[in-house]
C-alpha cells in the first residue's frame, strides 16, 4: 500500500502523486511562491477549480501569470 495518493490535477487533469502527508518532499515545495503569487493561485483556484493540489506544471504556469498581472 502506497504512503501517497495518486492524485488528477483540477486545473489540466494530469496524473501526479500527492505527499500531501510528507509535505517536505512534495513537489510543490519546487516552487517559492510570494504572498502575492499564493492569493492569486488561491482566487484563481477557488473561481476556476473545486478544490485539491495543483501539479507542479500548472503550479508554475500559475506563478507566471500572477506575475503578468502584478
Amino acid at each position: 500500500m502506497s504512503k501517497h495518493a495518486m492524485e488528477g490535477c483540477p486545473r489540466c487533469g494530469q496524473l501526479f502523486t500527492c505527499k500531501l502527508n510528507a509535505s517536505l518532499k512534495c513537489d510543490c515545495n519546487q516552487i517559492v511562491l510570494t504572498p502575492s503569487e499564493m492569493q492569486y493561485i488561491r482566487d484563481i483556484s477557488t473561481m476556476d477549480y473545486d478544490s485539491g493540489c495543483l501539479c507542479l506544471n500548472c503550479l508554475q504556469d500559475l506563478q507566471q501569470e500572477a506575475r503578468a498581472f502584478a
